[in-house]
C-alpha cells in the first residue's frame, strides 16, 4: 500500500522516466511496517467475524511529516485499494479536538464549563453516546468523554466556520459542510489527512505535508529529487497547545481512549465512532510519532459494537507498545 502510494507521486516530482530505472529511498521504516500490518491482521483475524469488521488501515506520520508505515487493508493480495488514503470515512468524534481549538482561540479555557443537556440547532438534535446527560462540565471532560452536545454547542457559540477554518488550518485537505453536525464529524475525511492534521498537536505546533520519498536517483547515480524541509509554519500558539494536549491526554487518562494508555508513557490522542458504529477511529501521539487507526466495512455496513474506544484503542495500544521500542 506504501509502495503504490509512493508511486503515483512520482510523476510530480520528477516528470516522465517510464524508460528509465530508477532508485526511490522512501520515509518508510520496515520494522515499524512489520508493526503496523501484523496489529491489523491480529486483531481482524480475532475480532472479524464477531464483530462484523472486515477492513481496516493504520498510518504512522512522524513530527515533520515523513510516513513510516502504512497499512490500507487487511491483505494486499486480495484487494489493492488503500484504505488510508482513498477511503472518505466520517471521522466522528476524531474531529472534536479541532472545535475544541477553535473555542481555545476564541477565547475559552479548558477549565470553563458548558451545560451538558438537550439541545436543537436548525431542528436537529444530537445525542450523547448513552442517551444521558451530566450537567455542567468543563470542556476538559467534555472532551475526554466525548459529550457530542457540548461539542455541539460550543461549535454553535466559536462558529462553524471558525471550526472549518481550523481543521483546514491543521491538515485536513477534504471539503468540510458548514451543517450543525459538523462538530461531530459528519464530513468524510481520509485517515492519512486527518492523523496528519494531529502532527501539530505532537510537533510543537507546526503543519506538515505527509510525504513518503526522500530522494530519486536514476541507476547511474544522477539526482533527479532531493526532499527540502517543508514545514507549513506555526498553526497552534503555545498556550492553546500546552491547553490541547493536556486535554488530549486526558482522553487516555479518564475519557473514552483508556484503552490506548500505554502506562507510564505520556500519551495522548482522541476516539471516533460514526453514526451506527459504521467506522471506528483512535488518532493519537506519544513520544515522537502519530498512528491513526480505522476499523469498518468497504460496504458501510454497520460493525457490532465495534467504537474508537475499544478495538480501534487496542489497535493503537498494541501498535505503539511494539513500535515505540
Amino acid at each position: 500500500y506504501l509502495a503504490d502510494w509512493i508511486q503515483e507521486r512520482l510523476p510530480a516530482l520528477i516528470g516522465n522516466h517510464n524508460n528509465e530505472d530508477l532508485i526511490v529511498f522512501t520515509t518508510m521504516s520496515p520494522k515499524v511496517q512489520y508493526i503496523a500490518e501484523s496489529a491489523l491482521e491480529t486483531t481482524l483475524k480475532r475480532h472479524g467475524k464477531l464483530r462484523n469488521v472486515a477492513q481496516g488501515a493504520l498510518v504512522t506520520v512522524a513530527p515533520d511529516g515523513a510516513v513510516r508505515a502504512m497499512g490500507g487493508g487487511r491483505s494486499y493480495s486480495q484487494s489493492q485499494f488503500n484504505r488510508a488514503v482513498q477511503a472518505h470515512r466520517q471521522p466522528g468524534s476524531a474531529f472534536k479536538p479541532f472545535v475544541y481549538l477553535a473555542a481555545l482561540e476564541a477565547g475559552l479555557y479548558p477549565g470553563d464549563k458548558v451545560k451538558d443537556s438537550p439541545v436543537s440547532v436548525e431542528g436537529w438534535k444530537p445525542r450523547n453516546f448513552k442517551n444521558k446527560f451530566a450537567g455542567n462540565v468543563t470542556l476538559t471532560r467534555a472532551l475526554a468523554q466525548s459529550i457530542n452536545t457540548v461539542a455541539v454547542k460550543v461549535s454553535e457559540r466559536v462558529g462553524r466556520n471558525q471550526v472549518i477554518a481550523t481543521a483546514h488550518r491543521l491538515g485536513i485537505t477534504s471539503p468540510i459542510a458548514s451543517q450543525p453536525a459538523v462538530a461531530l464529524g459528519a464530513s468524510e475525511v481520509t485517515l492519512l489527512e486527518l492523523t496528519a492534521a494531529y502532527a501539530p498537536f505532537a510537533n510543537g505546533g507546526y503543519a506538515i505535508v505527509p510525504h513518503g520519498i526522500v530522494e530519486i536517483r536514476t541507476r547511474a547515480g544522477r539526482m533527479l529529487y532531493r526532499r527540502n524541509g517543508s514545514s507549513l509554519g506555526r498553526v497552534i500558539e503555545t498556550r492553546n497547545l500546552r491547553h490541547m494536549n493536556s486535554m488530549l491526554s486526558e482522553t487516555l487518562v479518564t475519557g473514552t481512549g483508556r484503552a490506548a494508555l500505554l502506562g507510564d508513557r505520556a500519551a495522548a490522542g482522541k476516539t471516533g465512532t460514526s453514526q451506527n458504529f459504521r467506522d471506528a477511529w483512535f488518532v493519537g501521539f506519544a513520544g515522537d510519532v502519530v498512528v491513526g487507526v480505522w476499523l469498518g466495512n468497504d460496504n458501510g455496513k454497520p460493525m457490532r459494537g465495534v467504537t474508537g474506544g475499544g478495538t480501534a484503542a487496542a489497535i493503537w495500544r498494541e501498535f505503539m507498545t511494539h513500535a515505540l521500542r
